[in-house]
């Protein structure tokens, strides 16, 4: 019998997000929810560079739509302080931002909701895989439809 998709997909996904810097995949997933709705509309975080040995105090690399950088560059200080909130430890201690487009899908500003026949997803003890595999069916389907 085939394994449930949620079970493989931490498996498959880890070692890209861990060659990027990513020890948790919610960064990028809840990028948006982190930094709020217009940073996270025109940033994308691209990369986390720790330094050696260290798992704190990390440089955060972000890709920005044009302008808003200098806008971006002055809110940084509590941008770092959210996402160091999420983490709950000093994980980053500065960004360093680099203009070009950010790519978005036309629905990404509507959270899409879990479908209450999700069963393949009910085993998954990690509340925000299991969110984020509920998200990722609600796009497929929204986009089949």
């Amino acid at each position: 019998m085939p394994a449930p998709l949620g079970r493989l997909i931490p498996g498959i996904v880890a070692e890209a997000y861990r060659r990027r810097g990513f020890a948790e995949p919610a960064l990028l997933t809840g990028w948006r929810a982190i930094v709020g709705d217009e940073a996270g509309d025109r940033s994308v975080p691209i990369k986390v560079v720790f330094p050696r040995g260290s798992r704190t105090a990390g440089t955060l690399h972000v890709r920005v739509e044009g302008a808003y950088a200098t806008e971006l560059q002055h809110t940084a200080p509590r941008i770092v302080e959210r996402i160091n909130g999420f983490y709950g430890y000093a994980a980053i201690a500065r960004l360093a931002l680099h203009q070009g487009p950010v790519e978005r899908n036309a629905g990404q500003r509507a959270v899409p909701k879990p479908a209450a026949d999700a069963p393949a997803v009910e085993g998954i003890d990690s509340p925000r895989l299991r969110e984020a595999l509920q998200g990722l069916g609600a796009s497929i389907r929204s986009g089949s439809e």
